[in-house]
């Protein structure tokens, strides 16, 4: 996760959801921007914020006030006055396509140049595997994790997360602009993208047989109910809450 403190915002950098770009975004707006783990910006919003959490050392004064459960199910704004930061932390993220997002992480680790050649088992599959057996370590064996897990949905900090559309990413993000009342970009880099005219979904899907159906079960919540709370900037801003 990257965040700022000063202007509690923080920004979890979900795999192959445009992360780079929005980070370089993210330092530019925000010039005390700092990544809570250098080396692990992909961990998830609950984890990162169970450590911002014992860094501030607030938590005991918070929990003296409100419960966790009021916290998660009841944040009029009179409540949301009682938390401190990191409580108060507003977090925008991206989400994709569950499909097409595993194709672009498989493609991405395959012509990666490593200076010096990676030992995780996952990735090891994706450089030498075929893709239907990336995609059961993904899906089957939890390679990679659910958005609704990944953001915290019902957590703490849920009614104070935008969710941006991949496919509509920079007007989603003007307009959580605005309504944060944060700088918006001028114009988003394209960082880490795939060589145009290679990527092929229907050769992907056919060599994924069943594990298409896999791929819809693992994500429902996104089918269900995520496609409808992202901000494509072309439609009122809703609250995930």
């Amino acid at each position: 996760m990257l965040y700022s403190r000063k202007h509690n915002i923080a920004l979890p950098h979900y795999p192959k959801t445009a992360g780079s770009s929005l980070q370089r975004w993210f330092f530019h707006s925000f010039p005390d921007a700092e990544y809570l783990f250098p080396l692990n910006c992909h961990l998830n919003v609950p984890e990162s914020l169970k450590v911002l959490v014992r860094r501030s050392g607030k938590w005991r004064r918070v929990a003296s006030k409100i419960t966790r459960e009021a916290v998660r199910i009841y944040q009029p704004p009179a409540l949301k006055a009682l938390l401190p930061w990191p409580l108060s932390l507003r977090v925008i993220g991206v989400m994709r396509d569950p499909f097409e997002m595993i194709v672009s992480l498989y493609e991405f680790w395959r012509r990666c140049d490593y200076e010096t050649e990676p030992t995780a088992e996952f990735i090891l599959c994706a450089r030498h595997g075929e893709f239907r057996d990336f995609l059961a370590a993904a899906i089957i064996g939890n390679g990679v994790e659910t958005y609704e897990n990944f953001f915290g949905c019902g957590g703490p900090l849920w009614s104070n997360t935008r969710l941006l559309d991949f496919n509509s990413l920079e007007p989603g993000l003007e307009a959580v602009c605005e309504e944060f009342g944060i700088p918006p970009p001028e114009r988003l880099p394209s960082i880490n993208v795939a060589p145009k005219g290679q990527r092929n979904l229907d050769r992907y899907r056919d060599e994924a047989g069943p594990l298409v159906f896999a791929v819809h079960r693992r994500f429902r919540w996104y089918y269900e109910e995520g496609v409808h709370l992202m901000v494509r900037g072309k439609q009122p801003l809703r609250s995930a809450a």
